[in-house]
């Protein structure tokens, strides 16, 4: 796979909408958060108080929260896209066939895809654990090791949500294979279609006598953005789930669990769709 690995990098190191991409992520990961910080900085009034609430977003352990879901919203666009471009760009160009025909099986082919994409995952994670870190350890006073580890599976969290997000582009790459078609179900589905889905079936469920809000909780892209979560949604999740024994938003282990299932469902259908289509 190390060698899959390289081949791709070098296809694409050259590619100035992929290396765009990947310096606008890189460049707002860290500093997205912050953008808030002065704001209301010199607001008086009732209004100061909303610069007080602000500038408790940064603490540990809330910044683990608030840092990771600024940052999935960029994977799901920057990083999303650019799988998006690396798999749909082999098709239009025809390099994708040129691989195949002159010595790669699609095997091959695509495990060169999944190993670039793992690694963006990992490289991703690794930035947001960096910055969410020294954002909690530079504005949290008198922090210590306990606190900066009380984070509630943070990472991990993020990690599956990243590679969720990345192999759901993938799916859509290789079953779509156009590059517009791909861009707007990409964006349109998890945006648009997904939420007006959810809505009907609640929608039905309160004609039917029988509303839940649990429902949302199991679709695939809601269970993606689940694992992280605004953090006040989380807050109401946990005010109705205590209150009316019901929440819209999963528990984080199964949260983790249920993420893991449809990054692997996501994953076995992107490989059956290439597997048996037309190079």
């Amino acid at each position: 796979m190390l060698q899959l690995f390289k081949t791709e990098i070098k296809k694409f190191k050259d590619n100035s909408t992929i290396k765009l991409l990947g310096i606008f992520f890189i460049a707002l990961t860290p500093f997205v958060i912050l953008t808030l910080k002065g704001i209301f900085k010199d607001a008086t009034g009732p209004i100061s108080i909303i610069n007080k609430a602000i500038s408790e977003i940064y603490d540990l352990p809330m910044v683990w929260e608030y840092q990771g879901y600024a940052a999935s919203w960029l994977v799901f666009f920057f990083l999303g896209f650019m799988v998006l471009q690396m798999f749909t760009n082999e098709v239009s160009q025809r390099t994708m066939r040129q691989n195949i025909i002159f010595g790669y099986t699609k095997k091959e082919f695509f495990t060169a895809k999944v190993s670039v994409i793992i690694f963006l995952a990992i490289c991703a994670t690794i930035l947001y654990a960096l910055s969410s870190a020294i954002i909690g350890m530079i504005h949290t006073p008198g922090f210590d090791l306990e606190l900066l580890l009380d984070n509630n599976w943070a990472i991990l969290r993020f990690f599956i949500s990243t590679i969720g997000t990345l192999f759901f582009a993938l799916l859509v790459a290789v079953v779509f294979r156009r590059g517009g078609l791909s861009m707007f179900i990409y964006f349109a589905y998890p945006l648009i279609l997904e939420p007006i889905m959810r809505g009907l079936t609640i929608w039905a469920l309160i004609r039917g006598g029988k509303p839940s809000w649990t429902i949302m909780n199991y679709f695939p892209m809601n269970t993606i953005e689940d694992l992280m979560v605004f953090p006040f949604i989380r807050i109401f999740s946990d005010f109705l789930n205590i209150h009316e024994n019901m929440s819209p938003v999963h528990s984080y282990p199964i949260a983790i669990g249920m993420g893991i299932v449809y990054t692997a469902l996501f994953l076995f259908l992107a490989w059956k769709s290439f597997e048996k289509s037309d190079i």
